[in-house]
């Protein structure tokens, strides 16, 4: 997670100055771009998103308010944007392209024990199947282990809702890994 901007540099950029707001997207870029590949799998989408993420903060920074965390804002707006990417006709398309490349490439990883880096791929593809909405609760509950309340305030959604999207997104997600494995336990034993 990015580290705490002070209030002095948030105010300054809320008043146009752009060194500071260039300090904030320094400080902020690398857990944007972060997220957004978690929820995405896709390099140059994660990049676009991010760029998109920081202009409109950039152009919404004199609405910040000093109550709210300024990575609780962001992490909203990342999510929205990369939800709504999920959601259109593109990001579904790109999806369904990221699936059929990933089948030979989930396979070929066979060949030793995964690494951490390995798993975490494994469980970014696993959790390419999920709606956007239980995607986004286990990205950033899960995957950012943001607490319950912080993802009710970025999604907009109730603690509720937050926990029901969570249980089948981590059901699923659990299913995915587990057939995984058993697949690959039986290429490894023939």
């Amino acid at each position: 997670m990015a580290e705490p901007l002070t209030q002095d540099i948030i105010g300054r950029a809320m008043r146009g100055d752009t060194g500071s707001f260039r300090v904030m997207v320094d400080q902020n870029q690398a857990f944007a771009y972060a997220v957004a590949y978690r929820f995405l799998a896709n390099a140059e989408d994660a990049e676009d998103i991010t760029q998109e993420a920081f202009v409109r903060l950039w152009k919404n920074v004199h609405k910040y308010r000093p109550e709210v965390k300024l990575t609780t804002w962001l992490y909203r707006i990342v999510a929205n944007l990369c939800l709504d990417f999920l959601k259109s006709a593109y990001g579904k398309q790109r999806k369904n392209q990221v699936d059929v490349d990933r089948i030979g490439e989930a396979k070929e990883s066979t060949d030793g024990p995964l690494r951490q880096n390995e798993l975490h791929e494994m469980i970014l593809r696993a959790a390419d199947g999920l709606t956007p909405k239980q995607k986004a609760v286990f990205v950033l509950r899960d995957m950012e282990d943001l607490p319950v309340e912080e993802v009710c305030s970025i999604l907009s959604m109730s603690a509720g809702n937050v926990k029901s999207n969570l249980y089948y997104a981590r059901q699923h997600v659990g299913e995915k890994l587990k057939s995984y494995y058993q697949t690959t336990d039986k290429i490894t034993t023939i």
